[in-house]
């Protein structure tokens, strides 16, 4: 019975991704979830009551997934700039796939910041100790006193707004979708090497 209860949340779950990803949380429907679950309405409104839940099991194993990574990656041993590439990589890689996330954050952030922040103590992500971490790192191998705030926030600004923008962008640059994913999947490669160049500028600094 526990094995069945767990497919069906499990198989509700991964029906609701791929419908949230394509719709985004206004444009998602209980009744497309349940039928891309293969399910009725009324058995997905038995295991998640409403829409905002479901988004939240949704968005709450995905972020887990992303930040279980980013933990693994930036308390390694590596070099900054080697770290900064491969959390890149990455991020960019689980938001193009789950254009969700940047949505719920950003939504969250003036809607809901108590639940962003029982999420992040769930995922035992601890800020301030990661920026301290960064801190002490750039001191280290660049002999700088480089806010740490700064690089997350170009890091983010750089891979969150072409997802959240989707509309205006392809509306602006009159992109077809597949266009639209091209420039997404190209991202992935250009966004790591901007970085890469905007963290030259310091060592070329500290070297004069």
């Amino acid at each position: 019975m526990v094995n069945s209860r767990q497919g069906t949340e499990e198989k509700i779950l991964e029906a609701a991704k791929k419908v949230f990803h394509r719709k985004g949380f206004e444009g998602a429907r209980m009744q497309e979830i349940a039928d891309e679950a293969g399910i009725n309405k009324a058995l997905l409104h038995y295991y998640f009551r409403s829409k905002e839940r479901l988004f939240e099991s949704v968005f709450r194993d995905a972020f887990s997934q992303l930040m279980g990574r980013a933990k693994e990656i930036f308390f390694s041993e590596k070099p900054l700039k080697e770290k900064i590439q491969t959390f890149l990589t990455h991020y960019l890689e689980v938001i193009t796939e789950n254009a969700y996330i940047p949505w719920f954050i950003l939504n969250g952030m003036y809607e809901r910041p108590g639940q962003l922040k029982a999420i992040f103590e769930q995922a035992e992500i601890n800020p301030p100790q990661l920026m301290e971490q960064l801190r002490s790192q750039v001191r280290k191998e660049y002999h700088s006193e480089i806010n740490p705030f700064h690089i997350w926030l170009n890091v983010l600004s750089l891979c969150i707004f072409p997802v959240v923008a989707k509309p205006l962008i392809r509306e602006i640059f009159q992109l077809p979708e597949e266009a639209y994913q091209q420039i997404l999947e190209q991202r992935k490669t250009e966004v790591p090497r901007f970085v890469m160049q905007a963290l030259k500028a310091y060592e070329n600094d500290e070297n004069k």
